[in-house]
């Protein structure tokens, strides 16, 4: 959306007031002020539609997932734990695009981690849960399949579903793929060290899964 710069005349009480909204909200005036008639228009501005997406993934997400800090802007932060040996903590991160198209957003999976074990053990199931995607969906998702495996890390680009879905089911879907890649990770690590065992344990709940989402993304 193409941004211009319009001189206003406004009362000194009104934008004090809008001052006051835009600080709560943590936005600028002029946010503010472009939210604020966006709203009275009825007009969804691209930063409506993140916020709207991202409150959907929030209301969404299963147990077992928890905010590290209320979403702001296009990125919503949660956490889970993993059982291994110590309990590391999973880091989600899901950023959605502002401009609708066919991709929607992306998803970061990281972890605090300098144990050479268990960074052994993540580079394992992520190209165990990328060969699965590339098995099960490549052929049914509108966009190739864009992933990056690093050290303790785990990127995937979100597609948009090929049929019209609502910034709330959205929100949902991507909630759904975040619990999906949660519970396979878990069940993956709970048949290590035996790491053909775990393929197929994550698999079988991969498939599991799948099959009852609504939406591939």
């Amino acid at each position: 959306m193409n941004k211009s710069i319009y001189s206003l005349v406004l009362s000194d009480s009104v934008v004090e007031a809008v001052d006051n909204m835009a600080r709560n909200a943590g936005l600028s005036r002029s946010a503010m002020v472009n939210q604020l008639l966006a709203e009275r228009v009825e007009y969804t501005t691209p930063e409506m539609r993140m916020k709207e997406i991202l409150s959907a993934v929030q209301r969404s997400m299963t147990d077992g997932f928890f905010l590290t800090e209320q979403p702001t802007g296009s990125t919503l932060s949660a956490k889970t734990s993993l059982k291994y040996r110590y309990k590391p903590t999973v880091r989600y991160s899901v950023e959605i695009y502002s401009h609708a198209g066919r991709r929607a957003g992306e998803l970061r999976v990281s972890f605090r981690t300098q144990n050479e074990q268990l960074i052994d053990d993540l580079t394992g199931f992520f190209r165990c849960w990328t060969a699965l995607e590339q098995r099960f969906i490549s052929s049914r998702i509108s966009q190739d399949l864009t992933c990056t495996i690093s050290s303790g890390r785990f990127t995937r680009t979100l597609n948009m579903p090929g049929s019209e879905i609502s910034d709330d089911e959205l929100g949902e879907a991507v909630a759904d793929y975040m619990a999906m890649f949660d519970a396979a990770m878990k069940e993956y690590f709970a048949h290590l060290p035996d790491t053909q065992i775990a393929a197929m344990a994550a698999e079988d709940n991969y498939r599991s899964s799948l099959s009852k989402q609504r939406f591939i993304i």
